[in-house]
């Protein structure tokens, strides 16, 4: 009888992760915490993070690295209170991992003293890794109280250009802003001590927008309020209040103040609000709008506005006759929406997207949204993101309800919804233009276990980075047979290369069939021509290896260089064909 965590072990060791996963499962169960850590790592990678958390709760009382796995995990998902909970309990246990994850969760908290003390006496245990967080912590600090000098010596001295310059620069480093949020208040009051003595509107906008992306919405929009209000005659403010807005969805808001900003002459405010017109089909609102910015763009300013004209000139063409809802019945829905009837406020909403008129739709679908219509919610979200051009960031939870609905749906179908699959992918597409990776990679997963191509691409070679060659060649196989041509080459080599060449030889095919549109491709030949060598089939794997020489200059152009050459492999296989022959 194996011993199963040595097994297990050996198996990885190998690259054998399939293979490992049971016994993995079998010695983490009888209690090896080492099996549980490793077993629970190889699930997450491969996007299984509610199976992962479930291993890594078995043995994390009692092992720091399991601890700390739990808690990365938990602080990823969102869960900071559970993340602090097991670094803690993982630096009872001696980890120095969870001691430095668990300060430096402290100090994005704003507990910035209690985090540099247990900093400390890490570092004082000889972890290195707290040092360097210290010493980066200290480089943080030394910037904003370099840029607080520099502001009050340029104040004492008259020099508010140079006052303005530093407050410039103090607004620019949002990453360790969110990191070090205790900094975050002496900033603000920075940036308002520059504007009270310059007369500048610049220092309230740089700090809105500083405020804005910290998360902090609701103080950003009344400092650019605030800014719009105390300078009426500079477009600045009402511009970047009116751009935020829309990010944000905010259709109606984001006109206003944009608004604000072309009658002050400003071009660029235009240029956002010709767009704005434009996406409700605006057409002669746009049209002027675009020509108005032509007349006030500097002339640095590149856009192509007779582009925007033309395009703008081609949708008022192919587009629909506007929908001329009867007024009663628009009145009628809206009562019985304001009255809270759900189905009359998104038969409402729908009504006035058609018209073009979003800001009310949005206000319509999100009041039925509010009360448990997925639907509604995801309506909005597409109504927001797909023609407002809001931020996903900003949108993406509207389409998560719907999207976990259709994940269910499509997990338990026989044959999945093409429409449910897709929304599953879509999630995942949109956390990843919001930079949540760690989201997106748990939906794009889903979707390409459902079967999704692109997705399963996308996991293909994010499993190959990870090192999990298994899963990598799994996913590209189920993209290529899923319309990617592309990933039946990497598919296929790997099979190649583990020697299941039968298994390889259809994927090679579909790469092969996809050469004109992706030159790389071109190499399918010779893993064509390796797979049927393996399979015996000496005459076609020679036909195909001198294919192979044939189009070899297109591999070396496209992929600027190769790490093989094809006739040597022809040359082994002409001299099998003579030998049997003889």
């Amino acid at each position: 009888m194996h011993d199963p965590a040595a097994y297990a072990r050996r198996l990885l060791d190998r690259g054998d992760i399939d293979g490992a996963l049971p016994w993995l499962e079998q010695a983490g169960g009888a209690g090896d915490a080492w099996c549980v850590r490793a077993l629970a790592a190889a699930l997450r990678d491969r996007g299984e993070y509610e199976r992962a958390e479930r291993w890594y709760h078995v043995a994390a009382e009692r092992d720091g690295g399991c601890a700390f796995g739990l808690a990365t995990l938990l602080e990823e998902s969102g869960d900071t209170a559970g993340a602090a909970r097991w670094y803690a309990r993982g630096a009872e246990l001696g980890s120095a991992e969870c001691r430095t994850n668990g300060a430096l969760l402290l100090a994005a908290q704003g507990r910035q003293d209690e985090a540099e003390r247990r900093l400390e006496e890490a570092l004082a245990r000889g972890d290195q890794t707290a040092g360097h967080a210290l010493e980066a912590m200290e480089r943080f600090r030394s910037f904003v109280y370099e840029r607080e000098d520099m502001v009050a010596e340029a104040i004492a001295g008259g020099d508010y250009a140079t006052a303005l310059q530093a407050v410039a620069e103090l607004g620019q480093d949002v990453a360790d802003f969110r990191a070090y949020p205790y900094f975050q208040d002496d900033a603000v009051k920075l940036f308002d001590k520059v504007v009270d003595l310059t007369d500048d509107d610049r220092p309230l906008v740089w700090k809105g927008l500083l405020l804005e992306r910290v998360d902090r919405w609701d103080e950003a929009h009344r400092t650019l309020e605030e800014a719009a209000r105390r300078f009426p005659g500079r477009p600045y403010a009402p511009f970047t209040l009116g751009v935020l807005c829309r990010e944000r969805g905010l259709v109606g808001e984001a006109e206003h103040w944009l608004r604000r900003g072309a009658a002050l002459a400003d071009a660029s405010s235009m240029w956002e609000l010709a767009g704005l017109c434009l996406r409700q089909s605006r057409f002669a609102e746009a049209r002027d709008w675009y020509a108005a910015y032509g007349e006030h763009a500097g002339d640095n300013d590149n856009r192509d506005v007779e582009g925007a004209l033309e395009r703008v000139e081609t949708l008022r063409r192919t587009a629909g006759a506007a929908t001329a809802a009867d007024a009663g019945r628009l009145e009628g829905l809206r009562a019985a929406a304001e009255g809270g009837n759900v189905d009359a406020a998104v038969e409402l909403a729908g009504l006035l997207e058609e018209a073009g008129r979003f800001a009310e739709a949005a206000h319509w679908y999100g009041m039925a949204a509010e009360r448990g219509d997925v639907a509604a919610g995801l309506a909005l979200g597409e109504l927001l993101y797909g023609r407002c051009e809001a931020e996903p960031r900003h949108v993406v939870g509207w389409f998560l309800p719907a999207a976990e609905a259709a994940y269910e749906r499509a997990r338990a179908a026989s044959e999945p919804d093409e429409e449910d699959v897709g929304l599953v992918e879509r999630v995942g597409h949109l956390l990843m233009i919001a930079n949540d990776a760690f989201n997106a990679e748990k939906w794009l997963r889903r979707a390409a276990r459902l079967g999704h191509g692109k997705a399963a691409w996308w996991c293909g070679d994010r499993s190959d980075e990870y090192g999990d060659v298994q899963e990598a060649e799994r996913m590209w196989a189920l993209a290529a047979r899923r319309g990617v041509a592309w990933c039946g080459w990497p598919a296929g080599r790997s099979m190649v290369r583990r020697g299941a060449y039968a298994e390889a030889e259809p994927l090679l095919r579909l790469a092969w069939d996809g050469r004109h549109d992706e030159r790389p491709l071109h190499e399918a030949a010779y893993w064509l021509g390796l797979s049927l060598r393996g399979q015996g089939r000496l005459e076609e794997a020679a036909r195909w290896l001198r294919t192979a020489v044939d189009v070899h200059h297109h591999v070396r152009s496209a992929m600027g260089t190769a790490l093989f050459d094809p006739r040597a492999a022809l040359a082994e296989v002409l001299d099998e064909l003579q030998r049997h022959e003889g």
